[in-house]
């Protein structure tokens, strides 16, 4: 399974979209971390750059990508490599080198979530660099770094059970629109069930508790209960996404 593994990574990093995704944010994030802190920038959108910048900064921007434009990206960037397979006759097969259906599936279910968690990564590196470039080596307060690197180690864990999801999305809808359409679905409730004040839906929701911790406890440290509770339910999610895809796929006939 190693080497259709290593087969498919170098598909994914073959995408083009990759390449413009990350340029577009490193754009971005530089523009923001340069314009936005101006006086009148901060009056004109009545922000605190106190708050939301310098050591700050690499937290706050992490909302914009594992919020919704990461998710939206990764779907856009997986469909492309399922559906489209899919679509074209290429997905399941043929069974090279006698792989069965189960291990073609789980090499590329493993080159997808390592991809999702790598973008997580190249995403707090252009974070980093922007403020540094901004804001100096104040950027690096010890206490912030932390707390900071921990929060993305989460949004790394989260992107891949959303990548777990929207591959199960792929496998069982197989279409690229109805993919994207349930995801969009998706993004919305989740602003929902984090807004609305139901106890047990939000405790058994898998986006609840990275919202919590981005926003709620945003700029604190997460208490370790909830910590361990949002992993839990997380992996819970990618279990039952990881498994869903793996059936699907026994049972499709062409």
């Amino acid at each position: 399974m190693e080497p259709l593994t290593r087969l498919y990574r170098k598909e994914i990093g073959r995408q083009k979209l990759i390449y413009i995704f990350f340029a577009c944010f490193f754009t971005a994030s530089f523009f923001y971390a340069f314009l936005i802190s101006t006086p009148q920038m901060e009056e004109m959108l009545n922000i605190n750059m106190g708050m939301v910048g310098r050591k700050n900064f690499p937290e706050f921007m992490m909302r914009f990508y594992v919020g919704t434009v990461g998710i939206l990206f990764h779907v856009f960037l997986l469909t492309l490599f399922i559906c489209e397979e899919d679509r074209n006759k290429m997905f399941y097969q043929p069974l090279l080198h006698g792989a069965s259906r189960s291990g073609m599936i789980r090499s590329k279910v493993s080159a997808a979530v390592l991809m999702s968690m790598i973008f997580v990564f190249l995403t707090a590196v252009i974070n980093y660099l922007t403020a540094f470039m901004r804001w100096g080596c104040e950027i690096f307060e010890w206490s912030a770094v932390i707390r900071t690197v921990i929060k993305y180690l989460l949004s790394g864990l989260y992107m891949a059970v959303i990548t777990l999801g929207i591959i199960a999305l792929c496998i069982y809808t197989r279409s690229t629109w109805k993919t994207i359409f349930f995801v969009v679905v998706y993004l919305l409730v989740d602003q929902f069930v984090y807004g609305v004040d139901i106890a047990f839906l939000q405790k058994i929701w898998v986006g609840y508790y990275l919202n919590r911790w981005t926003f709620t406890y945003e700029y604190q440290k997460v208490p370790p209960g909830e910590l361990l509770t949002g992993i839990f339910v997380m992996a819970l999610y990618g279990i039952a996404f990881f498994w869903l895809s793996l059936i699907r796929t026994q049972k499709i006939d062409f």
